[in-house]
């Protein structure tokens, strides 16, 4: 079974600097469970900056240690990338009460990277790790709409770093 482990953009907040123990604690599990963590694109943006008063945002010193990867930008020719993205934009605009068209691109590449992925066969779990509590029960609704329920579980973010934290004392 190939599992595809989707980090967001405020898991990576939450975790901090790699010297902090919430980062620490994240790289040995990927580690420990030789895992690679999946940051879309529009993710890795939102990571990144072009501030000289940031040497070396956290994702790029885990991307270095080989525990990150940036994935390919999205093919939004594929049905299933485009329809994801527009059910999970809808679906956190309900749950936020805003329109669609301001919800971040990013809270849906999460999904879409999933549907992407499963519906090509390149994985057949997909784990998404988000802070956004909409944006993860958005993904896990809509992707289980389109018949992948099964193979998609939501983790918050913050319960998974808490739980490494208590596991690690």
């Amino acid at each position: 079974m190939s599992s595809l482990h989707i980090a967001d953009t405020g898991l990576f907040v939450a975790m901090g600097q790699p010297s902090n123990s919430r980062y620490q604690a994240v790289r040995r599990f990927a580690r420990r469970n030789d895992i690679t963590f999946v940051v879309p694109d529009r993710v890795y943006e939102e990571l990144t900056t072009d501030q000289p008063a940031v040497e070396n945002p956290p994702v790029n010193t885990a991307i270095e240690a080989g525990w990150v990867q940036v994935a390919a930008p999205l093919p939004f020719s594929e049905p299933i990338v485009s329809r994801v993205m527009d059910g999970v934009q809808r679906y956190i605009a309900n749950v936020d009460d805003r329109p669609a068209d301001e919800v971040e691109q990013a809270d849906a590449a999460l999904a879409a990277l999933a549907a992407q992925q499963l519906s090509t066969g390149q994985a057949t779990a997909a784990y998404i790790y988000t802070t956004d509590i909409p944006a993860g029960e958005g993904a896990k609704t809509v992707l289980g709409d389109e018949g992948y329920g099964d193979s998609v579980t939501f983790v918050n973010g913050f319960r998974f770093i808490d739980d490494l934290l208590i596991g690690d004392t």
